[in-house]
C-alpha cells in the first residue's frame, strides 16, 4: 500500500511512517529510489504536525471525542479505497484469490502489535462482539460465579447476564473503590482479589473506564489471580477477561505485560482502524476454556481462526485493519503513549486549577490514560458539551449515571488545542 505523501518527513522515531508499506495491493515491487522520501532533520512539533496531516479531520474543529469513533489516517483510507475498488472490479475472483492471504496479514499485523502469535488472535467487528464471543463460549458450571465491576461496560454486564441465564452460574457485581477522588492501585487490586471465592470462575476488568478515565492495574490483578490459580484444578481456574478498547492504541503494553487470559477491543477508536473492526486475543494457557459460538470461514489459523466469525462482511475494512496497526508501529508505541498522556496531563492540570470544576480522572499516570472526565458547576454535562460545540470544540458526555463531561485527546491534537479547550471551559465559571 503506497501513501500519497511526498512531503511526509522521515524523522527520528516517526521515520518509518515515511517508508511505510510500499508494495501495492497487487503485489508490485517497491517504489523506485527516486520516489523515496528524503530524510530531513525536524523538530518534535514538526513531527506531530506530519502525523496530524495524515488525517482529514476538519481543521475548523478541535476534535476531543475520538474515543467514540475516529478518523482514518492516510494508509487506512487508501487501503479501504483500493480494496473496495478491487472488489467492485471483480468481486468473486478478487475475494477467492486474496481473502485468505489478506486476512492472515491482518491477523499478523495485530499479533505483531500485541506481541503475540497470529493464531492467538480472532478478528471481530467490535469490543461488544469480542466480549460476547468470549463469555458465550466460556466453560462455566452452574455452581460457579462470574465477578464484574459495577463500572464495567453495559456490553460486559449484558453478556454475563445472558450467560448466567443459560448456565445457572451466578453473576455478581462488585465495587472497585469507595471514591474516585482517593482511589489507588492497592485499593482496586485488594478489592478485586478480596471478592474472589472458591466458586469464582471469571473476573472481568475494564482496562480504562470510559465513565471516569480510571485506568485499572490489570497486571497486578492478573498476577494475584495467578497465585490463586496455582492451587486450583484447570476447570476451576479464575479467568481474567479484559475489555481493553480504551487502552489499546494508548498504552505502551503488550499482552505479556497485561498477563490476562482474554483481551478484546474494537479497533475503530484509538487504533484508527476501519469502522466495524476489532480483535479478540486468547492466552494459550486459557484458550481451551472458550469455544466458538459463530461458525468460522477461517481454516488452519488455530484458536484465533476458529473464534473468528464467518459470514460475508465488509472485507475492505477487515483487510485494511493491518494498516492501522502498522501506522501505530511506525510512529512508535511509546511515542504515541507519551503524546496522549502529555495532552491528557495538560488538560487535567488545567482543570484542577479551576474552582468551578470537579475533576474525576485521577492525576496519577498509573491510574489514567487518554480519557479526562469532569463536571462544571452550574451546568449539566450535555450543556457543557453544547457550549463547547458552539466554539467548535468537540467533546462528549458519558452515557452513565451520573454523567460527566469527557475530553479525549489523540495524536492528531496539539498542546495549543488543549489550551483553547481549557480557556473555553474557564470562561464557563
Amino acid at each position: 500500500m503506497t501513501w500519497n505523501r511526498r512531503n511526509f518527513l522521515a524523522f527520528t522515531g516517526l521515520g518509518a511512517l515515511a517508508t511505510g508499506v510500499l508494495a501495492n495491493l497487487k503485489g508490485c515491487a517497491e517504489e523506485p529510489a527516486a520516489n523515496q522520501v528524503v530524510v530531513q532533520q525536524t523538530t518534535d512539533n514538526d513531527d506531530w504536525a506530519e502525523v496530524r496531516n495524515q488525517f482529514v479531520l476538519d481543521q475548523d474543529y478541535i476534535h476531543l471525542a475520538g474515543l467514540l469513533i475516529t478518523s482514518h489516517p492516510t494508509p487506512v483510507r487508501e487501503a479501504i479505497d483500493q480494496y473496495r475498488q478491487e472488489l467492485d472490479d471483480n468481486p468473486a475472483v478478487y475475494l477467492e484469490e486474496n481473502n485468505t492471504r489478506l486476512e492472515a496479514e491482518t491477523r499478523q499485523a495485530a499479533a505483531d502489535y500485541l506481541g503475540v502469535q497470529s493464531n492467538e488472535v480472532a478478528l471481530t467487528d467490535s469490543t461488544t462482539m469480542g466480549i460476547a464471543l468470549a463469555i458465550a463460549g466460556m466453560q462455566i458450571r452452574s455452581d460457579q460465579e462470574m465477578l464484574t465491576a459495577r463500572y464495567d461496560y453495559y456490553s460486559t454486564h449484558e453478556s454475563l447476564r445472558y450467560k448466567a441465564n443459560r448456565t445457572g452460574a451466578t453473576m455478581r457485581k462488585i465495587p472497585l473503590y469507595e471514591t474516585i477522588h482517593q482511589v489507588s492501585e492497592d485499593e482496586i487490586v485488594d478489592t478485586s482479589i478480596g471478592e474472589v471465592r472458591s466458586q469464582t470462575r471469571l473476573v472481568t476488568a475494564t482496562w480504562v473506564h470510559s465513565s471516569t478515565g480510571l485506568k485499572v492495574p490489570v497486571r497486578r490483578i492478573a498476577d494475584r489471580l495467578e497465585q490463586i490459580n496455582g492451587a486450583r484444578e484447570e476447570s476451576d481456574r479464575v479467568l481474567l477477561l479484559v475489555d481493553g478498547v480504551h487502552g489499546l492504541g494508548v498504552e505502551d503494553a503488550t499482552m505479556n505485560d497485561l498477563n490476562c487470559d482474554f483481551f478484546m477491543a474494537g479497533t475503530h477508536k484509538w487504533m484508527f482502524a476501519p469502522r466495524g473492526t476489532g480483535i479478540l486475543w486468547g492466552n494459550p494457557r486459557s484458550q481451551a476454556a472458550v469455544s466458538p459460538t459463530i461458525p468460522t470461514f477461517t481454516r488452519g489459523a488455530g484458536w484465533g481462526g476458529r473464534m473468528t466469525p464467518g459470514g460475508f462482511k465488509p472485507f475492505e475494512h477487515l483487510w485494511a485493519m493491518a494498516e492501522a496497526f502498522r501506522f501505530h508501529q511506525q510512529i512508535g508505541r511509546s511515542r504515541v503513549s507519551d503524546r496522549i498522556h502529555s495532552l491528557s496531563r495538560q488538560l487535567k492540570e488545567g482543570l484542577a486549577q479551576m474552582p468551578h470544576i470537579t475533576l474525576y480522572t485521577p492525576m496519577e499516570e498509573n491510574l489514567s490514560a487518554g480519557i479526562v472526565c469532569f463536571d462544571v458547576d452550574g451546568f449539566g454535562p450535555r450543556q457543557v458539551v453544547d457550549r463547547l460545540r458552539q466554539q467548535n470544540i468537540v467533546a462528549s458526555d458519558t452515557p452513565y449515571s451520573p454523567s460527566h463531561v469527557r475530553l479525549t485527546p489523540g495524536v492528531y491534537n496539539t498542546p495549543e488545542e488543549m489550551d483553547r479547550a481549557l480557556s473555553a471551559i474557564r470562561d464557563l465559571g
